[in-house]
């Protein structure tokens, strides 16, 4: 079986991060993997003019894909003679938001025997009709979500058996807890990332924790000025996937305020090298990480937040506890049991 798999190209991504690590454990004896990776820009796109481009950029989006680039157009047109030659059994947008959007009304439109499509989503529902034609989605043979809050709002115009809730999964092998740090007197809070992060609670708590000169906030992000004057914070830019590690290995907690979610990367990585976790209530978050295998906190209160950190640092047991349960919920979501979710939907979607 054929599986033609477009993805976006994220530069920030590292090689062990991103939904596209269940590739590496599909059965090879049964799938015959390509994959197009696509930039999150126009650079693939072969047509050079830039008055060419212009127009062309306007005339993909003015339907309402925001996030569709000529990238996107260039992956389809590759996918499109994938299909008419026939050397696809499959077609899989793993970022359905980016690049879904002219193969599935072709195929439908011109072809009885064609390969069968499917769409990965990963954005908060609220976001989805900012970003996808649910036309386009409405085409498609299947549809896979990574949180139960998706679910819904494509039963809204998709019938239930072509929607597949999948969780995201982790490379528990690479991301590892480490040796624990020597006490030092410190307590160190890391928070990785910038989409979907609510900075503002970061700093709030930083600024009511500041008189406690043990505590340090590690921001792991390219977009945190707003941070940078603050003493008990310090922000970690450019750094590979060796350096992430050592410092998710080397401080005490995950500390993610979020504004919304789906799955999360950082949430995943966190709780595979054992740190507990203090984030905000969110479903997706209870989701993943299920009967108090971390502090959740509702709306971001930043007080709330504080009195969470405050406490685990004054509680080393109840800390290692949560370390605990996080790397056991981590261990249930390894990616060597999420791929097979993945090739049953394929062996689903050729038969029927």
């Amino acid at each position: 079986m054929h599986i033609h798999v477009i993805r976006t190209r994220y530069p920030h991504w590292g090689r062990y991060s991103g939904i596209n690590q269940y590739l590496r454990y599909l059965d090879l004896d049964t799938f015959q993997i390509s994959e197009r990776l696509a930039s999150d820009n126009d650079e693939d796109f072969p047509i050079q003019n830039p008055a060419i481009r212009n127009r062309l950029r306007r005339a993909v989006q003015k339907r309402g894909m925001a996030w569709y680039k000529l990238s996107d157009l260039a992956a389809e047109m590759d996918a499109f003679r994938r299909g008419w030659a026939g050397s696809a059994d499959i077609i899989h947008y793993l970022d359905g938001e980016h690049s879904a959007q002219y193969l599935p009304g072709l195929f439908k439109r011109f072809w009885r025997s064609r390969p069968k499509l499917v769409a990965s989503y990963h954005q908060p529902s609220e976001l989805l009709d900012a970003l996808i034609r649910k036309e386009v989605a409405s085409r498609l043979d299947g549809v896979t979500v990574v949180s139960p809050d998706q679910v819904a709002y494509f039963q809204a115009f998709l019938p239930a058996d072509r929607i597949s809730l999948i969780p995201h999964g982790i490379d528990t092998d690479f991301f590892r807890p480490g040796v624990p740090p020597r006490p030092d007197g410190s307590f160190r809070c890391i928070t990785v990332g910038h989409y979907l992060r609510d900075f503002n609670a970061v700093r709030q708590v930083a600024i009511k924790l500041r008189e406690f000169r043990e505590i340090e906030f590690h921001v792991v992000s390219s977009q945190a000025r707003e941070l940078s004057d603050l003493a008990n914070v310090k922000i970690h830019t450019g750094i590979d996937d060796a350096g992430l590690l050592k410092l998710y290995q080397t401080v005490h907690l995950l500390f993610l305020p979020l504004v919304q979610a789906t799955a999360n990367n950082a949430l995943l990585e966190g709780i595979a090298c054992g740190l507990a976790g203090v984030l905000t209530d969110l479903p997706s978050v209870r989701y993943y990480l299920p009967d108090g295998a971390a502090i959740l906190v509702p709306n971001n209160d930043p007080d709330r937040f504080a009195e969470a950190i405050r406490e685990l640092a004054r509680r080393p047991d109840h800390l290692a506890r949560l370390g605990q349960a996080a790397r056991k919920r981590a261990e249930e979501l390894d990616w060597r049991r999420i791929s097979p979710e993945y090739q049953a939907l394929y062996a689903a979607l050729v038969d029927r």
